[in-house]
């Protein structure tokens, strides 16, 4: 399969405003993340529902429900007429536009299957938390100021998001020889399009915010390891300013979705294309997300599948070519499948 590229300790303050130590912070914080959507760097102590069941493992509840507040307009998830608390013990409450989230957070806890009391089994609930929780700690720490480091700052997610754009999976070219020449065919035909769209859209953003003259461009560095070896890829100055800015329109929950496909496929791309594949909000979609598209009618779109193949494109043709190994190439089909449809599903 195609490495897991993870990101390289920056020598050097990134984008020029962090310290090294700090930002070396952020990338290894970063890694601690769960594949449930949660921070491990939290102190689970808190007494909450989600931290019960991550620590017991066994069934306290017997049924699951949405309650509409309509004192806050905000739907509330209930296991036995209590609301669900997240990791940090914050209520479970979604905005009115998450109404068919709610429904489908409440649908995990009623049938989670009582064999397996994980709470990996709760993906929706682990980045709809992740979300709550990361957004309560930014407004605190602005608040108070109190320096706390129980949750990475999401100013810091962000610089360490933006390293995956570095080596990213798409931006990364095999030899001619690998997989008999198959994979560096398959590449050309898969990547070359999705880097076209990410420059055509990245520039066409760049210029809406007065972030590029009219005649500058976005174009993406990727690495062609026929002709470059083992050198590392490092995108401009301006291309970071581009997508820091861009990151800066998400909203909590497009967020946590980004972070969460972004640490499924080690691929910022892929990550922004189900952001842009999957939101339902018109307007956002026309404004952040579809930018570069003059109609609906002419919308970029993915499918999770076809992320999938984009992210993982060496392990799928390898398994095409000798097999799947079992218990190994089917689990990891299954667990990008459903973080990337967890993903997909926060967003929308």
């Amino acid at each position: 399969m195609l490495a897991f590229r993870r990101s390289p300790i920056p020598k050097l303050a990134y984008l020029g405003v962090r310290r090294f130590s700090k930002t070396v912070f952020s990338c290894n914080r970063l890694a601690n993340i769960s594949s449930s959507g949660g921070d491990k760097t939290v102190e689970h102590n808190i007494k909450s529902e989600t931290n019960r069941l991550s620590k017991t493992g066994s069934r306290f509840w017997d049924k699951g429900r949405v309650f509409h507040n309509h004192s806050t307009g905000r739907y509330e998830i209930q296991l036995d007429g209590k609301t669900l608390r997240t990791p940090l013990g914050l209520p479970l409450t979604l905005p009115e536009s998450k109404k068919q989230l709610a429904y489908l957070i409440a649908h995990e806890w009623t049938h989670l299957p009582k064999i397996s009391l994980k709470s990996s089994a709760l993906p929706l609930t682990g980045l709809a938390a992740r979300a709550i929780d990361l957004e309560s700690a930014g407004n605190q720490k602005q608040s108070d100021n109190d320096g706390g480091e129980e949750m990475l700052a999401i100013e810091d997610l962000k610089l360490s998001m933006l390293k995956y754009l570095d080596t990213d999976t798409c931006l990364i070219f095999a030899g001619a020889k690998d997989c008999d020449g198959k994979l560096r065919k398959k590449q050309e035909e898969l990547y070359r399009p999705l880097i076209d769209e990410y420059n055509d859209f990245f520039t066409q953003y760049g210029l809406s915010r007065n972030l590029l003259k009219e005649n500058e461009r976005i174009e993406l560095k990727f690495l062609d390891c026929e002709k470059d070896g083992l050198r590392g890829n490092r995108q401009t100055l301006k291309t970071q300013q581009v997508v820091v800015d861009w990151l800066d329109q998400l909203d909590i929950f497009e967020f946590v979705a980004l972070e969460k496909a972004i640490l499924t496929t080690k691929s910022f791309l892929c990550a922004v294309s189900v952001l842009r594949s999957n939101v339902s909000d018109e307007s956002r979609m026309s404004d952040v997300f579809q930018l570069n598209r003059n109609s609906k009618d002419f919308f970029w779109y993915k499918t999770v599948e076809e992320i999938i193949e984009l992210g993982n494109l060496e392990t799928i043709l390898q398994t095409g070519e000798w097999g799947e190994v079992e218990d190994t190439h089917d689990v990891e089909q299954r667990d990008w499948l459903r973080s990337l449809t967890s993903a997909a599903l926060l967003s929308h």
